[in-house]
């Protein structure tokens, strides 16, 4: 496996050597005002380190880790509810569906109109795009559950509660392990849009300062930022799965 895995990475660590001497190359080479350079990044990288980028990074963590809590909890309990209910699921999930299919982008100004300038548009952006994920994704796991399995455990004597606790919220964790996943990145780019619409601080907003200068350097550095914390809050998430989910094979 190790021996596999190092063939892996040799082209990949070649490949973007290559790519990054390309890039380097066509930024002396052409206009490097537009298109930067590898080595110019590194440097405004260090400009913002020494600029405070830290504080802006945990406002950014801040805000997608309080909306995370807000709304993945609240699309978990609402999605294990409707599908252990069918006549609410009928009530209500044409409701979810029909706000699922606003655009949350568009809701950055309207955010930004109720609850002012600060950090609480950016947590109720974030909380409203994980609440619609985490509960799809809980609804359809408990939806996927092996009816045969929860008829047996009543056949057994089991109280409908013992049911959901030993198989139901089982069946359905991995479901809601693979929406936080998936919601953790969508968690990002709703802290960086509602960054980029209005704020002071955050990773959105260093991308924003430096395109209202056409700083492209400085662009480049910040989307550069974005993606190593996308990277790290995807491996914790995926961290956490194998932990929590470790009866899996």
């Amino acid at each position: 496996m190790a021996a596999a895995l190092k063939d892996v990475w040799i082209p990949r660590a070649v490949l973007l050597a290559l790519a990054l001497a390309s890039w380097e190359w066509a930024g002396h080479s052409a206009n490097g005002e537009w298109i930067s350079r590898p080595s110019a990044i590194v440097i405004r990288l260090g400009e913002m380190i020494g600029a405070g980028l830290h504080i802006d990074i945990a406002v950014t963590l801040g805000e997608i880790s309080a909306g995370l809590a807000i709304g993945g909890p609240a699309g978990v309990l609402l999605g294990l509810w409707l599908g252990r209910s069918p006549l609410a699921a009928g009530l209500l999930s044409p409701v979810v569906v029909a706000l699922n299919s606003i655009p949350f982008v568009a809701l950055a100004p309207l955010m930004i109109m109720w609850f002012g300038l600060g950090v609480l548009p950016k947590i109720v952006l974030v909380a409203l795009v994980t609440f619609f994920i985490m509960f799809f994704n809980a609804y359809s796991g408990v939806l996927a559950v092996d009816r045969d399995l929860i008829d047996g455990l009543w056949l057994m004597g089991a109280a409908p509660d013992e049911a959901f606790r030993k198989v139901v919220l089982p069946g359905a964790a991995a479901w809601i392990m693979s929406g936080l996943k998936s919601a953790v990145p969508y968690a990002l780019i709703g802290a960086t849009v509602g960054e980029m619409m209005l704020a002071r601080r955050g990773i959105g907003h260093l991308v924003t300062q430096a395109a209202s200068q056409f700083d492209m350097t400085g662009v480049y550095a910040a989307l550069f930022v974005l993606m190593v914390l996308g990277i790290v809050l995807s491996e914790a998430v995926a961290l956490t799965e194998a932990r929590l989910l470790r009866w899996r094979k």
